[in-house]
């Protein structure tokens, strides 16, 4: 059970743009202007991660939510919203950047997934963790189809990764199968439908 923990932990989609940076950064995305590395780094880990999740933190100590973890459907709504705020802020930044657009793209596609789970989040309890590990897994399947000897071992590890929280999931009995498998589903159809709509 304390493993489980762990990997929920450590899967937590708010993780999941700073580590899209870092791919896009190990596979030459940024090579173009490699002294603003860090500085793209260090804006989408504080924009995306440490200052929204600062915010949720100080919403639970208000007694806002009744737990971090957001068990109940009720408490999701307000993080996600916060969520949504910062990640529009993170794209504003990119946006003015051209040779940043593909990770743009990316952060559109989680906007639109966060919303999707906001809107879901009203009635159903779907799996935030795995809808955030098929937008995730949705992007790196589409980098593959543009270069599949850079992106391919990540895609493949994305896939591994997904299962591994997957199963922490269920095992915390978080969720049940359902909400699982909508939720990794519903995040690698809403990047796919994003990228025919937006790139294609």
């Amino acid at each position: 059970m304390k493993t489980a923990k762990i990997i929920s932990i450590i899967g937590h989609p708010i993780f999941h743009p700073t580590w899209m940076m870092i791919i896009l950064m190990l596979t030459g995305i940024t090579s173009f202007m490699p002294q603003n590395n860090y500085v793209f780094l260090g804006i989408t880990l504080l924009m995306t991660c440490l200052i929204p999740g600062l915010v949720i933190m100080m919403v639970k100590r208000w007694g806002l939510i009744k737990s971090l973890e957001m068990e109940d459907r009720e408490d999701r709504l307000g993080p996600l919203f916060i969520m949504l705020l910062f990640l529009y802020a993170a794209y504003r930044y990119f946006n003015k950047i051209p040779m940043l657009a593909i990770y743009n793209f990316y952060l559109t596609s989680v906007i639109v997934v966060t919303v999707l789970a906001f809107v879901v989040s009203f009635f159903w309890k779907i799996s935030m963790h795995t809808l955030g590990w098929g937008c995730f897994t949705a992007f790196l399947f589409i980098m593959t189809t543009v270069s599949v000897r850079l992106y391919l071992p990540y895609f493949i590890v994305s896939i591994v990764a997904s299962g591994i929280v997957a199963s922490a999931r269920l095992k915390l009995k978080s969720h049940d199968n359902a909400q699982i498998y909508a939720g990794f589903a519903m995040g690698f159809a809403a990047v796919i439908v994003s990228y025919f709509f937006l790139i294609v």
